[in-house]
């Protein structure tokens, strides 16, 4: 008798460790089995592989500097010293002048060499896992690149940007603001079948402001609302398997807390996205995503007068909140948030001119309509409904 409940407990257990698998599981990626402080990414171009050597070598934890004037990059390796020129097939080695298979590119300050020059210059071994992903080998240390087309590279001049909106991923629920995980993995193949590279709100301040800015061929931003644990559990993975960016918008004060139903990731977690150079982190305001009952009438609070409260108080307490979350970004991520979400997506004059003088440039709304190169900041999105299939997503923002 008691060898069976052994032999029961045992089973339990076991079962209970099985049932928290596939948990576990979709928390790991392939990200843990090397050693990326960031995601890479190389480009495809008429079969030669392009990888950027000056972060490939940086993430391996070697030496390397750069001469801007003299357009070259120098490297401290094993077998010396190692000098690439900018868009150049020619290099040295401890003074010896060698020829590249391939000429450097440079592209958006970034030099990148072909993988097979890399590999024979440096001793780094490399193995494709597919199409779109290749693994280096230095020593003991692993790298993950991802490998883009070259569209996916900064090179072009689009005619328009296309923006979408999310919110909460849940795996029981789907609606207007709501994905499942399956919905958005269909979402982002789709999205990258249909030959679309994500950027981020710098380039979309660039695109709008400098008529010379070059972007990839089909640029799309994907931008998060609120800050949900769910972002950090449930897209970041995603997006990180996938080689593509996001940005969420965060309301700074509930940071690590549960002010609803649903908690809100910590600034650790935050950071931790940052870092990875998957996720971008901008303002959704400090503590003005909720509504203020006026009379029989809701109002946003981010337009809201106080009972007594001046046009001057308004507008203090207003830019106070505004500038605080930026003052917190910048405190616990480490960056300049340069765009503003407005809760629900209402704005006035008076809240844009806030939203301006407490620094940010892009003023991002919910309403749908075109960004093009048109020096507006006002910054429209198509919303990603729950029960969008990958095509019919595609669809709407080829209309």
């Amino acid at each position: 008798m008691k060898l069976k409940l052994q032999l029961l407990s045992l089973c339990f257990i076991f079962c209970i460790f099985m049932m928290s698998a596939p948990v576990n599981a979709e928390k790991n990626n392939i990200f843990e089995s090397y050693d990326n402080t960031r995601v890479i990414y190389g480009y495809l171009e008429n079969g030669v592989t392009y990888i950027p050597i000056g972060e490939i070598w940086r993430q391996f934890g070697n030496q390397l500097s750069f001469d801007v004037n003299e357009q070259k990059i120098f490297f401290s390796t094993n077998q010396g010293a190692i000098t690439l020129g900018f868009q150049s097939a020619i290099g040295e080695i401890n003074g010896e002048t060698i020829t590249l298979s391939n000429p450097t590119k440079k592209i958006q300050n970034t030099v990148y060499a072909s993988v097979r020059d890399v590999a024979k210059l440096f001793n780094i071994k490399f193995d494709h896992l597919d199409k779109s992903m290749m693994e280096l080998l230095l020593d003991t240390k692993k790298l993950l690149i991802h490998i883009k087309p070259i569209t996916s590279a900064y090179l072009y001049h689009p005619k328009k940007i296309d923006v979408i909106m999310y919110h909460h991923f849940d795996p029981n629920r789907s609606d207007s603001l709501t994905v499942t995980p399956e919905r958005f993995r269909e979402h982002l193949d789709k999205l990258i079948q249909a030959g679309y590279e994500t950027i981020t709100e710098e380039d979309l301040y660039q695109y709008k402001t400098n008529a010379h800015y070059k972007l990839p061929k089909k640029p799309l931003l994907i931008t998060i609302d609120d800050g949900y644990a769910n972002n950090y559990s449930i897209a970041y993975p995603m997006l990180k398997e996938k080689g593509l960016r996001a940005t969420i918008y965060i309301i700074t004060s509930y940071r690590g807390k549960q002010p609803g139903f649903s908690r809100h990731f910590t600034w650790e977690e935050a950071k931790e996205m940052y870092d990875s150079g998957v996720i971008n982190i901008e303002s959704h305001t400090h503590d003005l995503h909720y509504y203020v009952q006026q009379g029989k009438k809701q109002k946003a609070a981010i337009l809201a007068r106080n009972a007594n409260e001046d046009e001057r108080s308004y507008k203090n307490r207003i830019l106070n909140d505004l500038k605080t979350s930026r003052d917190l970004i910048r405190q616990h991520v480490g960056k300049e948030s340069i765009a503003l979400s407005y809760p629900y997506g209402v704005y006035d004059k008076t809240v844009i001119q806030l939203a301006k003088e407490a620094g940010f440039k892009l003023h991002v709304t919910i309403k749908t309509d075109k960004n093009l190169r048109d020096g507006n900041p006002v910054i429209y999105r198509v919303n990603a409904h729950g029960d969008y299939s990958g095509e019919q997503l595609v669809s709407v923002l080829n209309s």
